[in-house]
């Protein structure tokens, strides 16, 4: 067996649906792959074990656009699953200008994506950063903030339970392949073997996201995701809505995102091929 280690920034069905998959499913070991999780959230790129991969690629694009040797070899969603909500009340985006939202850190991918949403809708709301969806839902729900970016920690059936209103779903204005598959550029050079089985265990994963018999799937979402079975038939069409079953995303996204997040970061842009390479994934021409 091939050890390796999956870098994740959050445990949520964005990060983690295709790892959560291939554990029930099998499909690592019938690979040769034991793979470990890690919290990468605090551990800079140079302190990671020796054959991580990380699931969170737009985190990986931050990097890359750093000046670190990084390489996304597969995209498993590239419609951001972030949402936009709001406080009892408020019905718009619009109502939100000069009022405040609880958002991620500053330094936190989600909150540069959040940040050019509002500057689409040409608003200037005040941001408050907070820890995690657990605060950020407590905030919104309670009043206590006009809106709330949420991961997918919390999916809509489960937010507007709690009285929000969903705004926005922040991937069908931005797009950008937010998860998948990254790993150093040293390690993408010395271990194509190992990118190529973990590719292939993300491909025969992304066939049970959208395959008829989505019990897989579904024994996924309660048992690795605790998520209820009330309201699941929405959950996966949220899902099936910002999964991508091809694995990779066209030229055009990429090269989009990498100039929107380089503008964001106020660094110079970079050529997107260096960053996404998609040789290992069957049938991409």
């Amino acid at each position: 067996m091939k050890n390796i280690h999956l870098g994740f920034k959050a445990y949520d069905v964005h990060e983690l649906l295709c790892h959560g998959i291939a554990e029930l499913g099998g499909f690592y070991t019938q690979a040769g792959l034991s793979v470990k999780l890690i919290d990468t959230t605090y551990l800079p790129d140079e302190a990671l074990p020796e054959n991580t991969f990380d699931a969170a690629c737009g985190a990986a694009l931050a990097s890359f656009l750093s000046g670190r040797k990084r390489k996304v070899v597969f995209v498993a969603c590239d419609r951001p699953m972030f949402w936009l909500y709001s406080r009892a009340g408020i019905t718009s985006i619009a109502e939100l200008d000069q009022g405040r939202v609880a958002t991620f850190p500053d330094a936190a991918p989600p909150s540069r994506l959040l940040q050019g949403l509002l500057a689409l809708e040409k608003i200037a709301p005040g941001l408050l950063p907070c820890r995690d969806d657990v605060a950020r839902l407590a905030l919104v729900s309670s009043g206590s903030v006009d809106g709330a970016l949420l991961s997918s920690y919390y999916l809509p059936a489960e937010v507007t339970k709690n009285g929000c209103t969903e705004l926005a779903l922040v991937g069908d204005t931005i797009r950008l392949p937010s998860t998948g598959l990254a790993i150093s550029s040293e390690s993408y050079q010395s271990e194509p073997g190992l990118v190529a089985d973990m590719v292939g265990v993300y491909q025969e994963s992304m066939k049970w996201v959208f395959d008829d018999d989505d019990t897989l799937l579904r024994r996924t979402l309660a048992e690795k995701f605790a998520m209820p079975a009330v309201g699941l038939e929405q959950t996966i069409e949220v899902i099936r809505h910002c999964y991508n079953p091809f694995g990779y995303s066209y030229d055009n996204v990429l090269s989009s995102a990498v100039d929107n997040m380089a503008a964001g970061m106020g660094l110079a842009t970079r050529d997107a091929g260096e960053l996404y390479e998609f040789k290992y994934i069957n049938s991409y021409n």
